[in-house]
């Protein structure tokens, strides 16, 4: 029971900085509420208890995120491939630090186990030095050749990134589909599952403490109907990475500009 019992003491204590504001949006650098100040409540599977009033993000928050990331990314677009790895493994490293209070918020946030969501947070910080080491070959093209001629290939970041993932394993399913987006050199807007929001905001502060510029990486809250759909439609969204059910991802291709 004492192990059990300092978990909770943790738990109460990460808890804390969602106390005043809740967990609030975070664009261009800044964290801030929802245009219309609406808000919704995240509880605990455990115990159904309340964690957190969470802004409830729409498309104006959408379209202020997708604004910032595109702003933001001619200069990490010009970051050289070498720079961008050495962030990313920086980023890694902070991951680390913060592993406990990562898999302990899962916890709650989930009802995961935590010897599960121990080793997700450590997974997470692995998909970032993975796909950091990436980063200086991203835009490396290809030379094919054939009988009398030769066909050069270059890739260049297609633009900011829309990211939605699912609630079941959040903060790990986060990285995998944010560390390559940033490694190509893209900016990002991500839309976390409404049912486990927190360790959202705890990863894009984590990425701009460890010297991300300010957004390239934006956060909106909100559900799939209102932020998800207006994520997928705006015109500075140039590709999804998604996670979840098929059919979801059938509409989301369909919404696509």
């Amino acid at each position: 029971m004492s192990v059990l019992q300092d978990n909770i003491d943790k738990v109460g204590r990460y808890l804390a900085q969602f106390r005043e504001h809740g967990v609030r949006n975070h664009i261009g650098g800044k964290e801030c509420p929802a245009i219309s100040n609406r808000t919704f409540e995240t509880i605990s599977p455990i115990d159904l208890k309340p964690l957190a009033q969470v802004a409830h993000g729409d498309g104006r928050d959408v379209d202020l995120a997708a604004r910032a990331a595109r702003d933001a990314m001619a200069e990490w677009a010009a970051y050289g491939g070498e720079a961008r790895r050495k962030l990313l493994h920086r980023i890694a490293d902070a991951i680390v630090a913060h592993a406990e209070e990562i898999a302990l918020l899962e916890c709650v946030d989930t009802g995961q186990a935590l010897r599960f969501m121990s080793k997700a947070a450590l997974r997470g910080a692995e998909n970032f030095r993975f796909f950091a080491d990436q980063a200086p070959t991203a835009r490396d093209g290809l030379s094919l050749r054939g009988p009398g001629q030769v066909n050069m290939t270059t890739r260049v970041p297609i633009g900011p990134v829309g990211v939605i993932t699912p609630w079941n394993t959040p903060f790990m399913l986060s990285t995998w589909k944010i560390a390559p987006a940033l490694a190509a050199g893209c900016t990002v807007v991500h839309k976390p599952a409404e049912f486990s929001p927190l360790t959202a905001s705890l990863l894009v502060r984590i990425a701009e403490d460890a010297g991300l510029p300010k957004g390239v990486w934006n956060l909106v809250n909100g559900f799939g109907e209102d932020a998800g759909r207006a994520l997928t439609e705006h015109p500075d969204i140039r590709a999804i990475a998604f996670v979840g059910e098929s059919r979801t991802g059938s509409l989301i291709m369909k919404q696509i500009p």
